[in-house]
This record gives structure tokens, sequence and C-alpha cells, in this order.
């Protein structure tokens, strides 16, 4: 998702006040809205953002890391759950 605009000199540069910061928060009320609403019972609805900064190469980056540690976290849960039993 893009929150900041492009910058050359640092990773992201401010905010964007119309699209990307109004997409973030839209999205997060949404989810709101759902939980509080019990649309789902007994599930919870939550985000992980990332923000790419306008830039494709940074927000594959970050994709990849994601990924990465989503994996490792199941491959501990799957040892943890093979001592369980």
């Amino acid at each position: 998702m893009m929150v900041h605009s492009r910058e050359d000199t640092v990773t992201c540069g401010p905010i964007m006040p119309q699209g990307g910061i109004q997409a973030l928060e839209a999205m997060l009320f949404t989810i709101d809205v759902i939980n509080k609403e019990r649309l789902l019972p007994n599930i919870t609805l939550g985000a992980h953002i990332l923000d790419d900064c306008d830039k494709d190469s940074y927000g594959l980056e970050m994709a990849v890391d994601f990924i990465k540690v989503n994996e490792l976290i199941m491959f501990y849960k799957l040892i943890e759950i093979y001592i369980l039993l």
C-alpha cells in the first residue's frame, strides 16, 4: 500500500494525504466495522500494513521479507504442534 510519496534521497517521502492515507484509513475503518458487527463469528480481522513508498522495488523487497518471516513462523508452529503430540 502506498501511504508515503516517493523520495530519491530517503526511503520514503511525506505522507500522501490524497489517496495513500485515505485508502489506509478506509481499510482500517472497514475492518473495525466488520469486527464490531460480528459478521464473522469467532473471527477477528486485522491488518499488517507495509508501505511501499511508491517504489516497486521497495514494495517487492518488503513483500519477500514478509513471506520469509511468515514461513519461519509457520515452521516453528509446526515444530510446536509436533512436540505437543
